[in-house]
């Protein structure tokens, strides 16, 4: 129990994180910088630390996602979109001028982290207390976001690497809500806050191409975010 309580208090500190069997990954930003700490569970040391990049405001929100050599490919059989990659990592912040701001990891050079510039992620606006929440499900990478309307939305890059934006989702999410998502063999579904301060998610089956509205949890509430 002592080393599920020291992994869940380390995820709580950190603004995104992203669990394997060996380790888990850690994002922290602090004055304008995204770091990620590597962090081994068993001995409850750090493995390494490495700087992300730039140009993030501060407590700005992250998104990690990484899909690993067709993890979770199997899963989709033949729906799941080979034009993603074989291992990508990426991590999604938010710039002081409220743009979505992503780094890469460069497994073909040196191992290290990049700026991501390619496509048109960069243009897109969000709310200034927007969260950030990824995924990756056989549509693609789906990067969740409040837009500047205070509506939920993602940015969806099926291939390659143009990014398009969803319709703004049937939410009625609470101003500055964090996002979170989870992904099963059947479709993906986004968890929020809603204006009732209780948590909804909305559900998007892989196979049915549209987002509903699912029930609320009514046993979670938050009183403030």
């Amino acid at each position: 129990m002592g080393d599920d309580l020291q992994r869940i208090a380390y995820c709580l500190s950190a603004c995104s994180t992203f669990v394997t069997e060996m380790a888990t990954h850690l994002i922290y930003t602090n004055d304008g910088t995204i770091t990620e700490e590597v962090w081994d569970p068993a001995s409850g040391e750090t493995i390494k630390q490495d700087e992300v990049g730039d140009g993030v405001k501060d407590g700005a929100p992250a998104a990690y996602v990484w899909y690993s050599n067709g993890q979770g490919a199997e899963d989709f059989d033949d729906d799941f979109d080979e034009g993603i990659g074989g291992e990508e990592r990426m991590v999604f912040s938010i710039t002081p001028e409220n743009k979505i701001i992503a780094f890469k990891y460069d497994y073909e050079e040196e191992d290290v982290w990049i700026d991501y510039t390619a496509g048109n992620v960069g243009t897109i606006s969000v709310h200034p207390q927007s969260g950030l929440s990824a995924a990756i499900n056989p549509d693609g990478l789906y990067l969740f976001f409040m837009n500047p309307s205070g509506g939920l939305q993602a940015a969806v890059r099926p291939g390659g690497e143009d990014w398009t934006l969803t319709n703004v989702f049937p939410a009625e999410a609470k101003i500055g809500t964090p996002l979170t998502t989870s992904v099963s063999s059947e479709g993906v579904s986004l968890f929020y806050f809603g204006v009732d301060d209780t948590l909804h998610h909305l559900y998007r089956g892989h196979k049915s191409g549209s987002w509903e509205v699912g029930a609320a949890v009514p046993t979670i509430s938050e009183c403030a975010i």
